[in-house]
């Protein structure tokens, strides 16, 4: 079943109907916020959303096109030229998904926000690479994903997108209140300037985090 609203297509099965009409109210609600941040007022594309209903189907499909689907990844973007796409579990299929066995209608609602931050940044830098802390920075924050800070991870570890996102929602949730909007939006259209910055940005982080903490 497929269904048309704003600059989306949604595309769902008989076991996404309990809750299909509140995702789309819920995306309607949120989607402009996040195209206003990245200051975009028209996509190139329709954006589509397809709900897995099978997770051996969804993980079979990526690998297909030599994508590997980590055990604990539930979505995931497409962004290019030619599409703008987003592909994700429904909420059972996901509960199979490593570390997701308590997720909620919340959880799901979260997930294509961030998915679709991923497309708005990625237009915005007429879709060159960044790094992943990052990108995933970014879609986290704005998707709301985490309600406290925490760096738990090394800077190497930062620097080959190998943390937990919790590492990379700190550092650009550093960012955003030290510098605000400007400067992020500058650094998703500078990769070399994100590179050198990043040093200071895990440390100025780990700063950040004790003194709230003490207040």
């Amino acid at each position: 079943m497929k269904k048309r609203f704003c600059i989306f297509e949604i595309e769902y099965t008989e076991s996404d109907n309990e809750y299909i009409d509140f995702l789309i109210s819920e995306i309607q609600n949120k989607y402009l916020s996040i195209m206003d941040f990245f200051d975009i007022n028209k996509l190139g594309h329709i954006v589509t959303i397809k709900i897995w209903n099978n997770l051996e189907k969804y993980r079979d499909y990526f690998s297909k096109m030599n994508k590997i689907i980590p055990d604990w990844e539930v979505a995931i973007a497409t962004i290019n030229k030619n599409e703008a796409r987003i592909d994700l579990m429904c909420l059972k299929e996901r509960m199979k998904c490593e570390g997701h066995q308590n997720d909620k209608l919340d959880n799901l609602l979260k997930v294509i926000v961030h998915e679709f931050v991923h497309i708005c940044h990625m237009t915005f830098n007429d879709y060159n690479a960044t790094m992943i802390w990052f990108g995933e920075g970014l879609a986290t924050n704005l998707s709301n994903q985490f309600k406290r800070m925490e760096i738990n991870c090394s800077l190497d570890d930062v620097i080959q997108g190998k943390a937990k996102y919790i590492n990379y929602y700190s550092m650009v949730k550093y960012l955003l209140d030290s510098f605000g909007k400007d400067y992020v939006l500058k650094l998703s259209k500078d990769k070399y300037l994100l590179e050198r910055a990043t040093n200071d940005v895990y440390y100025e982080t780990i700063k950040y985090i004790k003194n709230c903490d003490n207040h």
